[in-house]
């Protein structure tokens, strides 16, 4: 009888410190994760483990976050391995297709620099969006938004301002709407 005591409480134990180490993965994984700024606060990425186990879940806002969320929890000290369940969030704002921008046959598509520089000249002139401070970029014709925005119409009026400049492909919402 003794033995099953000394057995239950040194499984107790280890089930204990198993719980804890776990946790404590758990939170290195999260700080490793929200230290990177190329994950921006528009990825919802949650963390669980079970013992050195990692299952991140949730959206990442992009591929290229949700595989930096992978390596870095790879990379996070006691992890031993990495279960990837997130999904890319798609943009919360449906913008219109391009359909007219560049309607002409034969039309030279603009490169990036022409693109981003078009789209920030709009974005000061254009009364719905006046003051608002709006990163751009673009690369290959996909535009980024970035920045904090006063309201939801701000936001969608700014996507589609981008949306409807010649040689944009796709916009990517990376905007955020002030709270206060």
């Amino acid at each position: 009888m003794r033995k099953v005591s000394v057995l239950l409480v040194v499984a107790a134990i280890a089930l204990t410190l198993a719980c804890e180490s776990s946790a404590d993965l758990v939170a290195k994984v999260k700080s490793e994760i929200s230290n990177d700024r190329s994950i921006t606060s528009a990825s919802q990425i949650d963390v669980s483990a079970k013992g050195r186990i990692v299952t991140l879940t949730g959206t990442a806002e992009s591929a290229f976050a949700k595989e930096l969320a992978v390596e870095i929890a790879k990379k996070t000290e006691g992890v031993s391995a990495v279960v990837d369940k997130m999904v890319v969030r798609e943009p919360q704002q449906a913008v219109m297709p391009n359909t007219g921008a560049s309607s002409e046959p034969g039309a030279a598509v603009p490169d990036d620099a022409t693109i981003t520089s078009t789209i920030q000249s709009k974005l000061q002139t254009d009364q719905r969006v006046a003051g608002a401070k709006i990163e751009v970029e673009t690369r290959l014709g996909v535009v980024t938004l970035s920045g904090t925005v006063k309201s939801e119409s701000v936001k969608r009026d700014a996507m589609q301002i981008a949306q409807d400049t010649p040689g944009v492909e796709k916009v990517e919402d990376q905007l955020t709407v002030k709270t206060s």
